[in-house]
């Protein structure tokens, strides 16, 4: 799919500096992840340092997450995003700076960490709902099918250059052009308009907390949506120890090194590509939960390839499918979201459901370093597979999935 395909995407400026923008981020994104990553296991060898880090991510997701998405529906979405953007580089570009200078510590990370997952909690749901302010509702499903060729196609050549720059220029350098990308993001926001639907302000906290709980009826209250955070909660929980895992499996199991491990996210990033252009062509409104329940099973069963796998090129091959079973699911899970929910709820509702689809995965990777005593992590790999695969065949019991 190309942005100058059928419709007016090509011709709205606004959401081609949101997407471009974007998209840049998200290269930058995975560049700090390959270097912070490696650079925790070359220092500590420990897989709960690792597990450290990714907790250290999900927390603010959990705690803060339901509250941000209040002020994403009271606030100017586009100005919260470039506040947000611009916070991040700051964050990131400490991190590169205390690196560079030998000075920076694990526990340093888990600070600076958590601090740039609470920006990005304000931001994920501020990009999310302003998407149907970008393009019209017909539209959709090409704009975020647009959005996660972008999240592939960084993620192809983010690890792979990430590895690469990690090995030449070290791992500070290599977070500092991330920094310099969500600097850049910031200013491409600056330049794009588009509308920004807010609930009337009233002050306090009484006010705050009904506005929070509005978004949570709203979900309570239409139970196929529910129902699919409640799976997808589980299937984060599952599939939380691959962040962990991934390195070990490419220093350790697979000898691939630095530069293995960007492979591994470049394969998962091709597939999405993909699955992006494969679900941006399914026909509008038709079989959605089928693809949802389809990629879920796709997904379990490549993942317990790659867990089996001693040979790298059958690795990036399941981790390929796997990506292209992730792109499936999330464009259409998004695009359900967008078209059911209405938009001065979409900041409280898409909040609290990232709180409630990444909560439990804190609980997953704290667990996941103690049960690396007792299992390897290929064990480990292969048993989230099939766990992912029998979650998604569960979902075809559910009434209402097969028709959404």
């Amino acid at each position: 799919m190309s942005i100058r395909g059928r419709g007016s995407l090509s011709r709205n400026r606004s959401f081609v500096l949101v997407w471009a923008g974007q998209s840049l981020s998200m290269f930058g994104s995975r560049l700090t992840y390959i270097a912070l990553m490696w650079w925790v296991l070359e220092k500590t060898g420990s897989a709960s340092a690792l597990a450290g880090v990714a907790i250290a991510t999900a927390l603010p997701v959990l705690f803060l997450g339901p509250l941000a998405g209040v002020f994403v529906d009271r606030l100017d979405r586009r100005k919260l995003m470039l506040a947000m953007d611009l916070a991040n580089g700051v964050i990131i570009g400490t991190a590169a700076a205390l690196l560079m200078i030998g000075v920076l510590q694990v526990w340093e990370i888990y600070v600076l960490t958590i601090l740039a997952s609470t920006a990005t909690v304000f931001h994920r749901p501020s990009l999310q709902s302003s998407i149907p302010n970008l393009v019209p509702q017909d539209e959709l499903m090409r704009a975020n099918g647009l959005y996660q060729l972008s999240a592939g196609a960084a993620g192809i050549a983010g690890p792979a250059v990430g590895g690469i720059l990690v090995g030449m220029i070290g791992s500070g350098d290599t977070m500092l052009v991330d920094a310099v990308t969500f600097l850049l993001a910031a200013v491409s926001l600056a330049f794009a308009s588009f509308p920004s639907p807010r609930i009337e302000v009233k002050k306090g906290l009484g006010a705050i907390l009904s506005d929070l709980a509005a978004g949570l009826r709203f979900l309570r209250d239409r139970r196929i949506l529910f129902f699919m955070l409640l799976l997808f909660a589980l299937i984060n929980f599952i599939l939380a120890p691959t962040s962990i895992l991934f390195p070990i499996m490419a220093k350790n199991v697979l000898q691939a090194g630095a530069r293995g491990f960007g492979l591994f996210g470049s394969a998962l990033s091709l597939g999405m590509v993909i699955g992006g252009l494969f679900t941006s062509r399914a026909k509008r409104g038709r079989h959605r939960g089928l693809l949802i329940i389809g990629g879920l099973v796709l997904l379990g069963v490549m993942l317990a390839v790659f867990g089996l796998s001693r040979d790298l090129s059958l690795s990036l091959a399941a981790l390929g499918i796997v990506g292209f079973s992730v792109a499936m699911v999330n464009v259409t899970e998004a695009v359900i979201f967008q078209t059911r929910v209405p938009n001065d709820l979409q900041g409280r509702v898409f909040a609290a459901q990232s709180a409630i689809t990444d909560g439990l995965q804190p609980i997953s990777l704290a667990a996941t370093g103690a049960i690396l005593t007792l299992l390897t992590a290929p064990t480990i790999i292969v048993a989230c597979g099939v766990a992912a695969a029998l979650a998604g065949l569960g979902a075809l019991l559910v009434r209402g999935m097969r028709q959404l």
